[in-house]
């Protein structure tokens, strides 16, 4: 976010000359050589001749590319958090008597169940002790890791695997508001703006051909995003 304000071009002019010439000569460059000048809130830049970029890189409508960035590794933070939670608590969570019916129902490929399988007995026949909970869990981590946990529908469904039910209500209770929809619908809203970033390159959608255009993003948004999913965070981590 500081980064996005930090580059911006401001700079509506073109370089004076008396002050192009005074680089120029301090930085020891011919005075022939051609320069760019771009002014950020934060720093001065200056683009020398036959650099790759030009002013026109750091615009407004480019550099909002950084706050779609930011968004995507908001949302990618969450995802990785229940992917976390998940795997660090699932085998413990099926050692309890009574399982709800996502756990009951949760299973893994024949292919997985029979790799971990060989990694135990060729850690006994070298006499390693490795515990068969663990190559368990390795192998659910990587069958979850090609599952998204970022909606709120698959946040539910991946701490039932927790034997956790009745999210909703919990979350509801803990961040204090009368609705959980609100919560549930913002999240959603954000998720759905970080698909069409990555899937459609945020860009609108037409019915007929034509210069493809970016939809407009603001800092605001991004910043009450990030802000919303952090707080999503903190309060899912009490729940238990």
């Amino acid at each position: 976010m500081a980064l996005h304000d930090g580059l911006i071009n401001v700079r509506k002019r073109g370089i004076r000359a008396d002050w192009k010439k005074s680089f120029c000569k301090l930085m020891h460059w011919p005075q022939c050589c051609h320069i760019e000048r771009v002014d950020s809130a934060d720093a001065i830049i200056i683009l020398r001749e036959g650099a790759k970029l030009n002013a026109s890189a750091f615009a407004k409508a480019d550099m909002d590319d950084l706050l779609r960035s930011a968004l995507v590794m908001a949302v990618s933070a969450l995802d990785r958090y229940v992917h976390e939670r998940i795997c660090k608590g699932i085998v413990l969570a099926y050692r309890k008597s009574s399982l709800l019916k996502e756990q009951r129902d949760f299973s893994i490929p024949v292919s997985l169940a029979l790799a971990a399988t060989e990694a135990l007995r060729k850690a006994h026949k070298a006499g390693l002790a490795v515990r068969p909970a663990n190559e368990i869990r390795k192998k659910i981590q990587e069958l979850l890791h090609t599952r998204p946990f970022q909606s709120w529908q698959e946040i539910d469904y991946g701490f039932k695997l927790l034997g956790i039910s009745g999210l909703a209500g919990k979350m509801q209770a803990s961040m204090n508001v009368a609705s959980f929809d609100v919560v549930r619908n913002q999240l959603n809203a954000v998720v759905m703006r970080r698909h069409k970033i990555v899937h459609e390159g945020d860009l609108e959608r037409h019915l007929r051909g034509g210069h493809p255009k970016k939809n407009a993003i603001g800092k605001k948004f991004v910043a009450d995003s990030i802000t919303f999913l952090e707080k999503l965070v903190d309060h899912l981590e009490g729940v238990h």
